[in-house]
C-alpha cells in the first residue's frame, strides 16, 4: 500500500521529536519526509517532496502557519492539513476554518492514542480521496472534452491550471480506413501506457482518452520547472519517447507551451483537433507545437469531388486524374484528414463497383503524401484497365483479337503501322478502325500507346533497364518522348515513378 507523505512543522525542535516519537509512523502507513522550524522552509520543502499530509503550528517566525498553508493550498489543494497551536484561541480556529482545515489540535492535549486516531482518520480520508480511481477521472474527463458532459465533479484538482500534451499512434491513411470502426482501440492501447507513467511520476497530473487521442493533464507543480516552450517541449518528447519504446511503433504528439484550465484545454483540443488527425495519418514531425495551429482557425473544404468524372475518364486519363490531383492538393492545403479519407473512402467503392474488381491494397498499409496517394491512384487505374482489357479480350471479334495479339508481338517495333496490323487481321486500315472502336471503346492507336505503357510499368516495376531501353523495349525512338506519353498516361516521369512506386 502507497504510504502517505508527511511534513512537519514547528518552531520548536523539541515539539517535532515529540511527535516523531508518539506513534509508529511507518506501521500507520505514513512516512516524514521533512521536518522544518518555519513556514519560508516548511514552503521550500512542500514544494519539492509534496506531501500528502502537513502537521504544523501556527505561530512561527519568517512565515507563520497560516501564511504557509494559504501558500501551499493555491498549488496543492489536496494536501490534508492538521494544526496544532499552544492557544485555544477562537480567532485561530475561526482562521483556520476558513482556509478549510477541519483538525486543530492543543499540543498540551496531544497523546500516543489522539495522534494515533486522527492519523487514521486522515490515511482513511486520503485513502477515500483516491476511491475516484484513474479510470474514474479519465471517463469523466473523456465526457467533458467530447463535450457529453458540460461540466466536471466540483473537485479541488479540476480547478488547476495544466499543461495539455496530446498523443496518438501515426495512423496511415489505409490503416485508417481499415479500422475506421475502432479508432478507440488505438487510443486505448496508448492510453494504457501513458496513464501509468503520469500515475507513478506525475502525482497531481492526470490523462484521458478520446477515440484514438490520449490527453494528459500535467499539473506545473510535478516538473518542477518554469512553463515555457523548452521546458514543455523537453517534458512532451519525453513521454513521445517512452510511449514509442513501450508501444514499438510510431507516436505522435502535441503540445501547447502554456498551463490553463481544464474548460480552456477543451476549447484547445476543439481547436486543434482537425489538425491532430490530418498530422496523426501525414506527421511531419513527431512532435509538434501547437501554437501555430491555434492563430490559423481550422476550415474544411466544402467543394465536393466531382466522382462521375470516374467513369467518364476511364478511357481518358487526363480527364480524370487532374481533377484528382487537384482536388487532393486542395485538401492537403487545408489539412483536412476528414476530407480527405472520404475521397480515399469512395473513389475506391467507386472503382470497385464500376468494374466489379477489388482493389489489391499496398503491403505497408501506408501513405505518407498527396503523390503517394495520388499514385496508388494511378495504379489503381492500371490494375483496372488491364483487368477490363483482359475481360473484353475475350469477347472481340477475330480480326480485333488478332491486331491485338499483333500489337502485342511487335510493341518494340518504332515504325509500327495501323496498316500492317490491319494487314495482318486481314482487313482494310479504315475497317479496322471502326470495328476496334466499337468493340474496344478504343482507337487503334490508343490502344497500341496503353499497350506500351503497361508493358512499360512492367518493366519499370520489375527490372533494371535504363530509361532509354525501355524506351526502346516499347516502340519509342526517343526516351523523351517516351517521358513525355509516360507521363501523359500515369501523371509521373518513367524515373520517378521507378523511384516512387507503390509497394504492392
Amino acid at each position: 500500500m502507497k504510504t502517505i507523505k508527511t511534513l512537519l512543522v514547528d518552531d520548536d525542535y523539541l515539539v517535532i521529536q515529540d511527535l516523531k516519537n508518539l506513534v509508529d509512523w511507518n506501521k500507520l502507513g505514513f512516512q516524514i519526509t521533512g521536518t522544518a522550524t518555519n513556514g519560508k522552509t516548511a514552503l521550500s520543502l512542500a514544494t519539492k517532496q509534496k506531501p500528502e499530509l502537513i502537521i504544523t503550528d501556527i505561530s512561527m517566525p519568517v512565515m507563520d502557519g497560516f501564511d504557509f498553508i494559504e501558500t501551499v493550498k493555491k498549488d496543492f489543494p489536496n494536501t490534508y492539513i492538521i494544526f496544532i497551536s499552544s492557544y485555544a484561541s477562537f480567532t485561530y480556529a475561526q482562521r483556520a476554518m476558513e482556509n478549510g482545515i477541519r483538525d486543530y489540535i492543543l499540543k498540551n492535549e496531544i497523546t500516543s492514542q489522539l495522534l494515533e486516531e486522527r492519523l487514521l482518520k486522515v490515511a482513511k480520508t486520503l485513502h477515500n480521496n483516491r476511491q475516484i480511481s484513474q479510470e474514474q477521472l479519465c471517463s469523466k474527463l473523456s465526457a467533458y472534452f467530447h463535450f457529453k458532459a458540460d461540466q466536471l465533479p466540483d473537485m479541488p484538482f479540476f480547478s488547476q491550471k495544466y499543461i495539455f500534451l496530446f498523443f496518438s499512434l501515426h495512423l496511415p491513411l489505409e490503416k485508417l480506413k481499415l479500422h475506421f470502426l475502432h479508432l478507440s482501440q488505438y487510443g486505448r492501447k496508448l492510453y494504457d501506457v501513458l496513464a501509468p507513467i503520469v500515475s507513478a511520476g506525475y502525482p497531481h497530473s492526470f490523462s484521458a482518452v478520446t477515440d484514438e487521442i490520449v490527453i494528459l493533464c500535467i499539473n506545473p507543480a510535478d516538473i518542477n520547472q518554469p512553463v515555457c516552450n523548452t521546458s514543455v517541449s523537453i517534458l512532451c518528447h519525453l513521454f513521445q519517447k517512452q510511449a514509442q519504446e513501450l508501444c514499438r511503433c510510431d507516436v505522435i504528439s502535441w503540445y501547447d507551451p502554456g498551463s490553463y484550465s481544464l474548460s480552456h484545454g477543451r476549447t484547445l483540443y476543439q481547436t486543434v483537433l482537425p489538425y491532430l488527425h490530418f498530422y496523426g495519418s501525414f506527421p511531419t514531425e513527431s512532435v509538434m507545437n501547437l501554437e501555430s495551429f491555434t492563430q490559423q482557425p481550422f476550415v474544411p473544404v466544402r467543394t465536393l469531388f466531382p466522382y462521375h468524372l470516374l467513369e467518364e475518364g476511364m478511357n481518358d486519363f487526363q480527364l480524370f486524374f487532374s481533377q484528382l490531383y487537384s482536388h487532393l492538393q486542395l485538401l492537403f492545403d487545408a489539412q483536412d484528414a476528414d476530407s480527405i479519407f472520404m475521397l480515399y473512402h469512395n473513389l475506391l467503392l467507386q472503382m470497385e463497383e464500376l468494374t466489379n474488381h477489388m482493389i489489391s491494397f499496398p503491403s505497408t498499409n501506408s501513405f505518407h503524401s498527396l503523390q503517394e496517394i495520388y499514385d496508388f491512384f494511378a495504379h489503381c487505374y492500371q490494375q483496372i484497365k488491364e483487368y477490363q482489357n483482359k475481360n473484353q479480350y475475350e469477347s472481340f471479334s477475330v480480326p480485333v483479337h488478332t491486331a491485338i495479339e499483333y500489337m502485342k508481338k511487335n510493341l518494340s517495333d518504332n515504325n509500327l503501322t495501323i496498316d500492317q496490323i490491319a494487314e495482318a487481321a486481314y482487313l482494310s486500315s479504315s475497317r479496322l478502325s471502326v470495328l476496334f472502336k466499337k468493340e474496344t471503346g478504343q482507337t487503334v492507336n490508343d490502344y497500341l500507346t496503353d499497350l506500351r505503357i503497361s508493358h512499360a510499368i512492367h518493366l519499370l516495376e520489375n527490372s533494371n533497364y535504363k530509361i532509354y531501353e525501355i524506351a526502346e523495349k516499347t516502340g519509342y525512338k526517343s526516351s523523351q518522348y517516351f517521358s513525355q506519353v509516360f507521363n501523359q498516361r500515369t501523371g509521373r516521369r518513367p524515373l520517378s515513378f521507378r523511384q516512387k512506386k507503390p509497394s504492392i
